[in-house]
């Protein structure tokens, strides 16, 4: 089975979403970036259900640093921090969270604020949470070592070689998707990681577009695999097998 482990379906027009979904079989984990798109994402897994049988769609809680500064506030509210943590629990995997130096408005602290509320709870549960690192690549680093039981994912990671080495040394799974073949940097970065930290994402259906690229579509994810598979000189069923894996032991419990 073929696993796009990040990708916003809630972005897509809903009708063109769900045909595809009757017409491509995989499974996708879906991305939140604040309570509406959760639940977004949850209404589209609840259809699925019920009309493309061969798709699972795993909603996933989260609040991306572009939504720090709307959010940071709402996490001093009982009322709907007790919102939020029902979504936790019904989240078997955390994200997307994260610090953004780079394209984010939203402010460092309200940033640092919302990123280490969801830490806690993944350090306290041992979810795995996907973490978005974009120019913040040593914060996240520095951060990460105050929730050892965490178990993060790291989402298209473009930066330092030196930050790299040290998550790959922690053993957290890293996501490749397609810039890899456009990037020499990141074909570097996936020479030096191990296979059984290995997953493949499109970030969807954004990020192909912002690249110059022309597809946007669900089956997007199978071109990345073919590519990954190249770039590793195997077999992509083999590679198939070995994300398969990756993700089955990431969603186990803790």
């Amino acid at each position: 089975m073929i696993i796009d482990f990040h990708t916003h379906l809630d972005f897509y027009n809903r009708r063109e979403l769900e045909q595809q979904l009757a017409e491509f079989s995989a499974i996708f984990i879906a991305a939140a970036v604040d309570e509406k798109s959760y639940l977004a994402n949850v209404a589209i897994s609840n259809h699925t259900k019920t009309t493309a049988r061969a798709c699972h769609i795993i909603p996933t809680f989260g609040i991306h640093p572009n939504r720090a500064d709307e959010n940071a506030p709402l996490l001093d509210d009982p009322s709907i921090t007790q919102r939020f943590e029902k979504y936790l629990a019904q989240s078997p995997i955390i994200g997307e969270i994260g610090i953004d130096f780079c394209w984010s408005k939203s402010s460092s602290a309200n940033q640092e604020k919302v990123f280490r509320w969801f830490l806690e709870y993944c350090n306290k549960t041992g979810k795995a949470c996907v973490i978005h690192t974009k120019d913040a690549e040593q914060k996240i680093c520095d951060i990460l070592t105050d929730y050892p039981s965490a178990r993060p994912i790291i989402h298209w990671y473009d930066g330092p070689e030196k930050i790299y080495r040290e998550f790959i040394r922690r053993g957290y799974p890293q996501t490749f998707g397609v810039e890899t073949i456009r990037s020499q940097h990141l074909q570097n970065l996936l020479q030096l990681t191990p296979l059984e930290l290995l997953l493949a994402e499109t970030d969807n259906p954004d990020s192909e577009p912002w690249l110059g690229g022309t597809r946007s579509d669900l089956g997007l994810i199978a071109r990345v695999y073919e590519e990954l598979a190249g770039l590793l000189n195997m077999q992509q069923l083999e590679l198939e097998k070995i994300i398969e894996d990756n993700f089955n032991r990431i969603i186990q419990k803790p």
